[in-house]
């Protein structure tokens, strides 16, 4: 990774607890499901996916989720929103469209986000249709609640203009969600019952992504044509390193 000065265009709340931040760097390129570390004034490092693909550089998007006025995350967008410019550190991560050769000739990719997760997904999902991709893309992406949805237009836009899938779950509804509920890997079985010729890629919490791929794992999805950067600092809590 590489230390980059970048730009800061717009900090903006797009929902109750989630900023969208522009940022315009120099020619540094990444792979579509990279991401990059914010640098602190204090040292700290960290780390968010690009949420905008390649072919929008310079352009770089950030989706931060601010839970807890003292979180870090919150130190994070204090940073950003008083400065000009920020030093980063990226591109990071192999979880990208370069992980397996095997990826572009791909029958069906999978694309499963919780949260702000969805971030690395949507990264994926417009780099996929820039590319003119012509497998199956089916993006997944899971929330507890309704309220937590962000980026509505351009879940509409990918929703009503392209051959790629995408469908939104969520844990708790309410009176108005007419779309789906439960748990992601419910949703993503019901539609593909056989993963025996599909790759995926998986962002979210621990938790979330193991237990995920367990449950795809049982309907043929093979480990090793499954991706994500929890893979990379955290053992299957399950299956302890030997």
């Amino acid at each position: 990774m590489k230390d980059v000065t970048a730009k800061v265009s717009s900090v903006e709340l797009i929902n109750h607890n989630v900023y969208e931040v522009k940022l315009e760097i120099d020619e540094t390129p990444f792979i579509a499901g990279q991401y990059l570390m914010i640098v602190l004034p204090t040292g700290e490092q960290v780390p968010y996916s690009i949420g905008s693909a390649p072919h929008a550089l310079p352009e770089l998007t950030l989706y931060i989720l601010v839970s807890d006025p003292s979180s870090l995350a919150q130190k994070v967008i204090e940073h950003i929103n008083t400065n000009d410019s920020i030093m980063v550190k990226m591109p990071g991560g192999d979880s990208h469209l370069e992980s397996g050769a095997f990826i572009e000739e791909a029958e069906h990719i999978l694309l499963i986000a919780g949260g702000t997760g969805f971030s690395q997904m949507k990264s994926l999902y417009d780099s996929l249709i820039e590319q003119g991709f012509k497998g199956h893309v089916s993006l997944y992406w899971g929330l507890r609640t309704p309220s937590d949805i962000f980026m509505q237009e351009w879940v509409k836009q990918a929703q009503n203009e392209h051959t790629f899938s995408l469908d939104i779950v969520v844990n708790e509804a309410d009176e108005q969600w007419q779309g789906r509920t439960g748990w992601l890997y419910e949703a993503v079985l019901e539609d593909h019952p056989d993963l025996s010729n599909s790759v995926a890629f998986i962002s979210g919490s621990v938790g979330m992504v193991y237990g995920t791929l367990d449950q795809l794992e049982l309907k043929g999805l093979a480990t090793d044509r499954c991706f994500s950067d929890v893979f990379a600092y955290a053992p299957h809590p399950d299956k302890p390193k030997l």
